[in-house]
C-alpha cells in the first residue's frame, strides 16, 4: 500500500474519531431536542402537540437552544439553557387565567416581592456563572419593556458582552452572550 494511502486512511480515521467524540459530548452534555419541546410546552402551559416547532438550533458557544415555534398561527421564539433546560427567554405572552384584578393590598404584596437592581445583578451573574470582579459593568438600570418595568443589565469581559433583561420579580426575560469583536 502506498504511503499516501496510509496517510489518507489515518486522516479519515482521525476525523471520524473526532466527529464521534463531538457527538458523544453533545449527547451527554446537552438536553435533547425532545426535552426542549417538553420544557417549553410546560413553561407556556400548553400541550407539546399543540405547538408547531419550526426550528430548534443548538448554539454550543452560548450553551442554549434557539427555538422558533408557532401556536394559533402566531410565530414565537424562545431561548432555552441547553444544559439545564431552563427557559431564558420567550416572546410568547404568558398569562395566568386565574388572575383577578388586584386590589390595593395585593398590589402592596406584589411590590414587596419585587427585587432590587442589586438583586437583579446577582441573578444575572449566577445565571451566567460569572464573577463580578472579572467583569466591567456597562449598564444597570430600570427600563420599560411592553409597558412593564424591567432591569436592563450589561457586562463586558475581555471577550464577551453579556446582556440581561430581568423582570421585577426576578425572572430572566432575555439573556444574550456575544463576542465583543463580532
Amino acid at each position: 500500500m502506498p504511503k499516501w494511502a496510509k496517510i489518507l486512511i489515518g486522516l479519515v480515521t482521525f476525523i471520524i474519531i473526532i466527529v464521534i467524540g463531538l457527538l458523544i459530548y453533545i449527547n451527554v452534555t446537552f438536553i435533547s431536542k425532545e426535552e426542549v419541546k417538553e420544557q417549553l410546552a410546560s413553561h407556556i402551559k400548553l400541550n407539546k402537540d399543540e405547538i408547531y416547532f419550526e426550528n430548534i438550533d443548538l448554539e454550543i458557544d452560548n450553551n442554549q437552544y434557539e427555538v422558533d415555534f408557532y401556536y394559533n398561527n402566531n410565530e414565537y421564539e424562545a431561548k432555552i439553557d441547553a444544559k439545564k433546560g431552563k427557559i431564558i427567554y420567550t416572546n410568547y405572552p404568558l398569562t395566568n387565567n386565574s388572575e383577578t384584578p388586584s386590589t390595593s393590598n395585593e398590589t402592596t404584596n406584589q411590590t414587596s416581592n419585587e427585587i432590587t437592581l442589586d438583586q437583579a445583578k446577582e441573578i444575572a451573574l449566577k445565571h451566567a456563572n460569572l464573577n463580578e470582579k472579572d467583569l466591567t459593568l456597562i449598564k444597570a438600570q430600570e427600563d420599560q419593556d411592553d409597558g412593564k418595568i424591567v432591569y436592563d443589565i450589561e457586562w463586558h469581559d475581555t471577550i464577551y458582552e453579556y446582556d440581561f433583561e430581568i423582570s421585577k420579580t426576578g425572572e430572566i426575560l432575555h439573556y444574550d452572550k456575544d463576542k465583543i469583536l463580532d
